[in-house]
């Protein structure tokens, strides 16, 4: 099962269905080991391109720096296309069982010893470093998937998870079926909190909270210093992505040093397994 994938975000009005596109698409991964220096980790190959509207796929050209990264749609060549900086994220999800990893503890903590080795193996002292930004970026955005797939497959696990969620939640409180959609289709219930569920941002922290305290009775967020951590965190991982490593100001963040990563990535991983017991029982971590 592939648990990572490099991809960049774009944005571009669809040649087809003149809709204003934002997507994913797969960019290759550099040579890490190969790069003497930053300039080095470059790559280029074709990905293909999918508009969310009309479902059009385009193939395209794509070429990743170490500082940009380009996207050019093939039969559509003057299509502006603006591409965010490359970055790991964890595969898209459907809330199916085939979907969704069965163990989303084990999917984690492989995330989080193959950044921990790229980290160790290329990242730099600056805090500006790139590698460093993009292991971050990593790890959060594992933390993020950790705790969506998890509360989904427990809610698909447990009927009283579910109940407590329908009871409790506002947005799924002011859905309404009647009896005649019920009977047509008994799973409408289910499919629309699976819908709900991935919905959510995995970033809004105090919305994950609720949610998890309220259908596994668990707490993600105890500690306020930890809370603080997170959320700064989170904030920073969108200025890694869409901003380049730049702040809303223009300022260049110099966070992101060897050992503020390293740190951030414990601090995650300690919270993944303090629910994973809370959720699961005693873990032989």
């Amino acid at each position: 099962m592939e648990i990572q994938r490099f991809e960049t975000d774009v944005r571009f009005e669809c040649p087809v269905c003149g809709k204003y596109a934002e997507t994913s698409a797969e960019v290759p991964e550099p040579n890490w080991g190969a790069a003497e220096k930053m300039s080095d980790l470059t790559s280029e190959d074709q990905t293909e391109v999918v508009c969310n509207h009309c479902k059009t796929a385009f193939s395209a050209y794509v070429y990743n720096s170490s500082s940009s990264c380009d996207v050019t749609l093939d039969e559509h060549p003057d299509t502006v296309v603006d591409a965010d900086m490359a970055f790991f994220s964890p595969p898209d999800e459907d809330w199916t069982e085939t979907d969704i990893p069965a163990n989303p503890y084990d999917v984690f903590m492989q995330s989080y010893h193959h950044t921990g080795d790229i980290l160790a193996d290329h990242g730099g002292d600056d805090g500006s470093h790139l590698i460093n930004r993009m292991v971050f970026a990593q790890q959060v955005g594992a933390m993020e998937a950790y705790l969506g797939d998890t509360l989904k497959n427990r809610v698909n696990e447990k009927p009283e998870a579910m109940l407590r969620l329908l009871e409790a939640d506002k947005e799924l409180a002011k859905q309404r079926f009647g009896l005649a959609e019920i009977a047509a289709k008994p799973e409408i219930v289910s499919e629309a909190v699976a819908q709900y569920l991935r919905s959510i941002l995995y970033h809004n922290l105090p919305k994950v909270d609720f949610l998890y305290r309220t259908a596994l009775e668990v707490t993600v967020l105890r500690s306020d210093a930890d809370k603080a951590k997170l959320m700064k965190a989170i904030n920073y991982r969108h200025d890694c992505i869409h901003r380049n490593g730049f702040d809303k100001d223009g300022a260049q963040l110099t966070k992101f040093t060897k050992a503020y990563v390293q740190e951030t990535a414990d601090l995650i991983k300690s919270l993944v397994e303090q629910i994973e017991e809370d959720v699961y029982g005693p873990y032989p971590f």
